[in-house]
């Protein structure tokens, strides 16, 4: 069994909902969208529809389209002919292409550039392409199921992407919710990620402790069932016993609303808080959702100060670029000098200052702008 399969067993009312519906389209050509937090098994629910419809004997194609440039974008999902651009030194066949009578499946839609968008919506109205650099119209037959972390209806307001295209795609829409609004579904989770894991390392785990349990229940998960997962595998390569106990599980790995939080003032609530107190705490927090970030800290803390903590700052409504502005900010008026404040994030004085000084409402500042973490 495999976690395209295994979803299908998770006990939550959601998750099971998502089930009986992908029963009803299963032999649909319709366009779906799913809609969750990253790590919340998108693409594998996306398998599964694969595998449950006509197409299953048919290849599956996925991409992420957040993972390219506007260029080569285009190129990965609709190919290109040889000379289209530089090092394009042969014909290409595209993801359209590949996927030919069976499912393409594109991950992170929503950051798909305006041109591939354009083409996009073009196959969508006619089922025709072209190659990128080319002119021969081509013809292929796939259904199209895409996935984002974001609101699509913020990126059409934001004019990131294209409104007819947005209503093309509004076919079938799943919503897959966090991991943190089901626990119910983390004991099954649990149990197949050992069943999957535990031989990979020789080890005779079947099992998991009530205790060590309970505390995954009790956890936030801002990285939902990757995180798990990731979580798991840990606990297995440091099990002593056939069951996996509290023990086995990092601290730094676990993000527990009833963890204690000496150093945060009295009236924040806790439960408001993740515990991220491991040296590379922002580039933690970077890697979340910007809806999980604006989440994780409600309350502004002008550092912790533990050894190995950076300072958490206020991100409701803020940009990441708002973000290190603020930290910048705060540590040019902690230290005397550019050069002490600088060394202090391990970073030069030209970046500190250009965060320090940069404007955040002034878009070309932002788009300049760069990280330091």
């Amino acid at each position: 069994m495999n976690w395209s399969t295994a979803f299908t067993e998770l006990p939550s009312a959601s998750m099971q909902a998502i089930y009986h519906a992908i029963q009803q389209i299963a032999t649909s050509d319709i366009p779906i969208i799913i809609i969750g937090e990253t790590g919340v098994g998108k693409e594998g629910i996306a398998r599964y529809i694969h595998n449950s419809n006509p197409k299953q004997d048919k290849p599956f194609v996925a991409m992420n389209c957040g993972r390219f440039s506007a260029e080569m974008l285009q190129s990965e999902l609709f190919g290109h002919e040889r000379g289209a651009f530089t090092g394009a030194e042969r014909q290409r066949s595209g993801a359209f292409e590949k996927a030919n009578g069976g499912v393409l499946f594109l991950d992170e839609i929503t950051e798909m550039c305006v041109d591939a968008q354009k083409m996009f919506l073009r196959f969508l109205d006619t089922n025709t392409f072209t190659r990128l650099g080319g002119n021969e119209v081509l013809t292929t037959d796939v259904q199209l199921i895409a996935s984002t972390n974001r609101s699509i209806g913020m990126a059409v307001a934001q004019k990131e992407f294209r409104e007819d295209l947005y209503y093309r795609l509004d076919g079938v829409v799943l919503r897959v919710p966090p991991l943190r609004d089901r626990p119910e579904d983390i004991a099954p989770l649990v149990r197949f990620f050992i069943t999957e894991l535990a031989p990979k390392h020789d080890k005779n785990v079947t099992g998991i402790t009530s205790a060590a349990l309970l505390r995954l229940e009790q956890a936030k998960w801002p990285g939902n069932i990757r995180q798990l997962r990731n979580t798991v595998h840990a606990a297995i390569s440091l099990a002593k016993t056939d069951q996996l106990e509290l023990e086995d599980f990092p601290d730094n790995l676990l993000i527990a609303p009833d963890l204690e939080k000496p150093n945060l003032p009295f009236d924040i609530k806790q439960n408001t808080f993740y515990s991220l107190s491991v040296p590379n705490l922002i580039s933690q927090l970077k890697a979340l959702p910007e809806e999980t970030q604006h989440e994780i800290v409600r309350e502004v803390l002008e550092h912790l100060p533990s050894p190995g903590k950076k300072e958490i700052f206020w991100t409701a409504g803020m940009s990441w670029h708002q973000i290190l502005h603020q930290i910048a900010q705060a540590r040019v008026e902690k230290y005397p000098t550019i050069a002490k404040a600088a060394a202090s994030l391990s970073i030069d004085r030209r970046t500190l200052k250009k965060y320090a000084e940069l404007d955040t409402d002034n878009p070309n500042d932002i788009a300049n702008g760069f990280d330091f973490f």
